[in-house]
Protein backbone atom coordinates (compact mmCIF):
# COMPACT_ATOMS: atom_id res chain seq x y z
CA UNK A 1 0.00 0.00 0.00
CA UNK A 2 0.93 3.81 -0.81
CA UNK A 3 1.83 5.44 2.60
CA UNK A 4 0.64 9.01 0.91
CA UNK A 5 -0.59 10.24 -2.53
CA UNK A 6 0.92 14.02 -3.71
CA UNK A 7 -0.46 15.03 -6.91
CA UNK A 8 2.68 15.44 -9.44
CA UNK A 9 3.59 19.22 -9.51
CA UNK A 10 5.28 19.83 -12.61
CA UNK A 11 2.16 22.17 -14.14
CA UNK A 12 0.65 25.21 -12.91
CA UNK A 13 -1.57 25.12 -9.87
CA UNK A 14 -5.00 25.89 -10.48
CA UNK A 15 -7.86 27.07 -8.33
CA UNK A 16 -10.63 24.32 -6.86
CA UNK A 17 -13.90 24.62 -9.31
CA UNK A 18 -17.23 25.61 -8.12
CA UNK A 19 -19.98 23.15 -7.55
CA UNK A 20 -21.56 24.71 -10.89
CA UNK A 21 -17.95 23.51 -12.97
CA UNK A 22 -18.16 20.32 -11.55
CA UNK A 23 -21.73 20.03 -12.56
CA UNK A 24 -21.22 20.65 -15.87
CA UNK A 25 -18.31 18.23 -16.01
CA UNK A 26 -19.69 15.55 -15.64
CA UNK A 27 -23.08 16.85 -18.06
CA UNK A 28 -20.02 17.00 -20.48
CA UNK A 29 -19.08 13.01 -19.92
CA UNK A 30 -22.37 12.07 -18.65
CA UNK A 31 -23.10 8.91 -21.05
CA UNK A 32 -19.20 7.58 -21.04
CA UNK A 33 -19.06 7.53 -17.40
CA UNK A 34 -22.24 6.24 -16.47
CA UNK A 35 -21.01 3.39 -18.98
CA UNK A 36 -17.93 2.54 -17.10
CA UNK A 37 -20.39 2.75 -13.78
CA UNK A 38 -22.47 -0.33 -14.19
CA UNK A 39 -21.42 -2.44 -11.29
CA UNK A 40 -22.91 -1.43 -7.48
CA UNK A 41 -20.71 -1.54 -4.89
CA UNK A 42 -21.52 -4.49 -2.03
CA UNK A 43 -21.70 -1.81 0.71
CA UNK A 44 -24.59 -0.22 -1.27
CA UNK A 45 -26.34 -3.52 -1.31
CA UNK A 46 -25.48 -4.67 1.95
CA UNK A 47 -27.01 -1.29 3.03
CA UNK A 48 -30.41 -1.11 0.77
CA UNK A 49 -30.88 -5.21 2.40
CA UNK A 50 -30.64 -4.19 5.51
CA UNK A 51 -33.10 -1.28 4.71
CA UNK A 52 -37.57 -2.55 5.98
CA UNK A 53 -39.38 -3.36 2.66
CA UNK A 54 -40.86 0.29 1.07
CA UNK A 55 -38.14 1.96 2.31
CA UNK A 56 -37.91 5.85 1.28
CA UNK A 57 -33.78 5.84 0.32
CA UNK A 58 -32.59 9.43 -0.50
CA UNK A 59 -29.65 8.60 -3.11
CA UNK A 60 -27.56 12.14 -3.04
CA UNK A 61 -25.21 12.26 -6.11
CA UNK A 62 -26.83 9.16 -7.89
CA UNK A 63 -25.52 9.94 -11.39
CA UNK A 64 -26.82 7.66 -14.14
CA UNK A 65 -28.54 5.79 -11.45
CA UNK A 66 -26.62 2.71 -10.60
CA UNK A 67 -27.31 2.50 -6.76
CA UNK A 68 -30.40 3.56 -7.39
CA UNK A 69 -31.05 0.62 -9.25
CA UNK A 70 -30.09 -1.61 -6.13
CA UNK A 71 -32.47 -0.03 -4.29
CA UNK A 72 -35.18 0.17 -6.30
CA UNK A 73 -34.48 -3.95 -6.60
CA UNK A 74 -34.51 -4.59 -3.43
CA UNK A 75 -38.19 -3.14 -3.48
CA UNK A 76 -37.39 0.28 -1.45
CA UNK A 77 -38.28 3.52 -2.67
CA UNK A 78 -36.30 5.73 -4.22
CA UNK A 79 -36.05 9.75 -4.60
CA UNK A 80 -32.37 10.35 -7.02
CA UNK A 81 -30.87 13.87 -6.15
CA UNK A 82 -28.29 14.95 -9.08
CA UNK A 83 -26.47 18.42 -10.04
CA UNK A 84 -25.68 16.87 -13.42
CA UNK A 85 -28.92 17.03 -15.57
CA UNK A 86 -27.43 14.77 -18.34
CA UNK A 87 -26.81 11.90 -15.56
CA UNK A 88 -30.49 12.27 -14.71
CA UNK A 89 -31.78 11.77 -17.83
CA UNK A 90 -30.03 8.48 -18.14
CA UNK A 91 -31.55 7.38 -14.47
CA UNK A 92 -34.81 8.69 -15.51
CA UNK A 93 -34.83 5.98 -18.31
CA UNK A 94 -33.08 3.08 -16.57
CA UNK A 95 -35.35 3.10 -13.47
CA UNK A 96 -38.62 5.06 -14.74
CA UNK A 97 -40.32 4.15 -10.71
CA UNK A 98 -38.32 5.77 -9.07
CA UNK A 99 -38.00 9.78 -8.86
CA UNK A 100 -35.50 11.70 -9.95
CA UNK A 101 -34.61 15.68 -9.40
CA UNK A 102 -31.74 18.08 -9.85
CA UNK A 103 -30.74 19.60 -7.00
CA UNK A 104 -27.54 20.78 -5.20
CA UNK A 105 -25.81 18.75 -1.81
CA UNK A 106 -25.59 21.72 -0.23
CA UNK A 107 -29.29 22.93 -0.22
CA UNK A 108 -31.10 19.27 -1.39
CA UNK A 109 -34.71 20.47 -2.68
CA UNK A 110 -36.38 17.67 -0.02
CA UNK A 111 -38.64 18.08 3.12
CA UNK A 112 -36.85 18.03 6.24
CA UNK A 113 -36.96 15.08 8.31
CA UNK A 114 -38.51 12.87 5.63
CA UNK A 115 -36.13 10.20 4.85
CA UNK A 116 -35.70 6.74 7.14
CA UNK A 117 -32.24 6.72 4.69
CA UNK A 118 -30.37 8.36 2.70
CA UNK A 119 -26.89 7.37 0.46
CA UNK A 120 -24.05 9.70 -0.82
CA UNK A 121 -21.95 7.40 -2.52
CA UNK A 122 -18.69 8.49 -4.09
CA UNK A 123 -20.11 11.91 -4.10
CA UNK A 124 -18.99 14.43 -0.44
CA UNK A 125 -15.03 14.41 -2.31
CA UNK A 126 -16.12 16.34 -5.07
CA UNK A 127 -17.29 19.55 -3.29
CA UNK A 128 -14.84 21.74 -2.96
CA UNK A 129 -14.19 23.42 0.21
CA UNK A 130 -14.46 22.05 3.72
CA UNK A 131 -17.47 24.58 4.17
CA UNK A 132 -19.70 23.06 1.79
CA UNK A 133 -18.83 19.39 2.53
CA UNK A 134 -19.79 20.29 5.98
CA UNK A 135 -23.02 22.18 4.97
CA UNK A 136 -23.37 18.85 2.60
CA UNK A 137 -23.77 16.53 5.72
CA UNK A 138 -25.92 19.02 7.42
CA UNK A 139 -28.55 18.38 4.97
CA UNK A 140 -27.86 14.99 5.22
CA UNK A 141 -28.64 15.49 8.69
CA UNK A 142 -31.62 18.01 8.02
CA UNK A 143 -33.49 15.49 5.44
CA UNK A 144 -33.17 12.43 7.58
CA UNK A 145 -35.45 11.52 10.12
CA UNK A 146 -35.15 10.94 13.69
CA UNK A 147 -33.31 7.42 13.93
CA UNK A 148 -32.89 7.44 10.11
CA UNK A 149 -29.61 5.88 8.63
CA UNK A 150 -26.83 7.61 5.92
CA UNK A 151 -24.32 5.61 4.23
CA UNK A 152 -21.04 7.70 3.12
CA UNK A 153 -18.53 6.58 1.00
CA UNK A 154 -15.80 8.92 -0.22
CA UNK A 155 -12.11 8.39 -2.01
CA UNK A 156 -8.84 8.37 0.64
CA UNK A 157 -5.76 10.21 0.33
CA UNK A 158 -3.96 7.09 0.80
CA UNK A 159 -4.51 4.83 -2.41
CA UNK A 160 -3.56 1.38 -2.38
CA UNK A 161 -2.40 1.57 -6.43
CA UNK A 162 -2.00 4.34 -8.59
CA UNK A 163 -4.43 3.54 -11.20
CA UNK A 164 -6.92 5.77 -10.57
CA UNK A 165 -4.73 8.93 -9.55
CA UNK A 166 -2.62 8.79 -12.28
CA UNK A 167 -1.66 11.80 -13.88
CA UNK A 168 -3.31 14.09 -11.15
CA UNK A 169 -2.18 17.54 -10.85
CA UNK A 170 -2.72 19.71 -7.44
CA UNK A 171 -6.24 21.89 -7.29
CA UNK A 172 -5.38 24.73 -5.08
CA UNK A 173 -3.39 25.06 -1.75
CA UNK A 174 -4.26 21.69 -0.02
CA UNK A 175 -2.67 19.03 -1.12
CA UNK A 176 -5.60 16.88 -0.27
CA UNK A 177 -7.27 18.80 -3.23
CA UNK A 178 -6.15 16.88 -7.06
CA UNK A 179 -7.99 17.07 -10.76
CA UNK A 180 -8.15 13.76 -11.59
CA UNK A 181 -8.14 13.30 -15.30
CA UNK A 182 -11.05 11.30 -17.04
CA UNK A 183 -9.79 9.67 -20.49
CA UNK A 184 -12.66 8.61 -22.87
CA UNK A 185 -13.59 9.23 -26.78
CA UNK A 186 -9.97 10.43 -27.24
CA UNK A 187 -10.64 13.58 -25.29
CA UNK A 188 -9.16 14.40 -21.46
CA UNK A 189 -11.62 15.86 -18.41
CA UNK A 190 -10.46 16.93 -15.26
CA UNK A 191 -12.36 15.84 -12.47
CA UNK A 192 -12.22 17.67 -9.15
CA UNK A 193 -11.58 14.92 -6.04
CA UNK A 194 -11.04 16.04 -2.16
CA UNK A 195 -9.03 13.24 -1.12
CA UNK A 196 -9.42 12.54 2.89
CA UNK A 197 -7.61 11.70 5.70
CA UNK A 198 -8.41 8.54 8.13
CA UNK A 199 -10.15 10.36 10.46
CA UNK A 200 -11.65 13.40 8.47
CA UNK A 201 -14.99 11.50 7.61
CA UNK A 202 -16.17 10.69 10.75
CA UNK A 203 -15.18 13.91 12.08
CA UNK A 204 -17.42 15.73 9.25
CA UNK A 205 -20.12 13.68 10.33
CA UNK A 206 -20.43 14.55 13.98
CA UNK A 207 -19.52 18.08 13.02
CA UNK A 208 -23.02 18.08 11.23
CA UNK A 209 -24.94 16.01 14.54
CA UNK A 210 -24.67 12.68 13.14
CA UNK A 211 -23.64 9.83 14.85
CA UNK A 212 -21.09 7.30 13.12
CA UNK A 213 -22.43 3.86 14.22
CA UNK A 214 -19.61 2.30 11.14
CA UNK A 215 -16.49 2.99 9.91
CA UNK A 216 -14.13 1.23 7.76
CA UNK A 217 -11.62 1.41 4.64
CA UNK A 218 -12.51 -0.38 1.80
CA UNK A 219 -10.10 -0.35 -0.85
CA UNK A 220 -9.31 3.01 -2.04
CA UNK A 221 -12.45 4.63 -0.17
CA UNK A 222 -13.48 5.34 3.62
CA UNK A 223 -16.86 3.94 4.25
CA UNK A 224 -19.74 5.31 7.14
CA UNK A 225 -22.71 4.67 8.17
CA UNK A 226 -24.18 7.29 10.42
CA UNK A 227 -27.30 7.86 12.63
CA UNK A 228 -29.35 10.48 13.24
CA UNK A 229 -30.03 10.97 16.73
CA UNK A 230 -33.43 10.19 18.30
CA UNK A 231 -36.32 7.55 18.23
CA UNK A 232 -36.42 5.64 14.93
CA UNK A 233 -39.81 6.04 13.93
CA UNK A 234 -40.23 3.38 11.28
CA UNK A 235 -41.00 3.49 7.64
CA UNK A 236 -41.66 6.25 5.76
CA UNK A 237 -44.81 5.95 3.68
CA UNK A 238 -46.10 9.07 2.59
CA UNK A 239 -44.71 11.18 -0.56
CA UNK A 240 -41.81 14.00 -0.64
CA UNK A 241 -41.63 16.85 -1.85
Amino acid sequence: MRRGYTATRDAVVVTVPTRGEVARMYDGIAVEYDRSRNRPWPEVVEFARSLPPRTLVADLGCGGGRHAQVFAAEDRRVVGVDASSRLLEIARRKIPKATFVRGDLCGLPLRESTFPAAAAVATIHHLPSERERLAAMREINRILRPGGTALMTVWSLLQESEEKTRGARPAGSDPRDVWVPWRAGGGEVQRFYHLFDEGELPALISTAGLRVTKYFRSADNYVAVAEKHGEHLGVDRGIPG
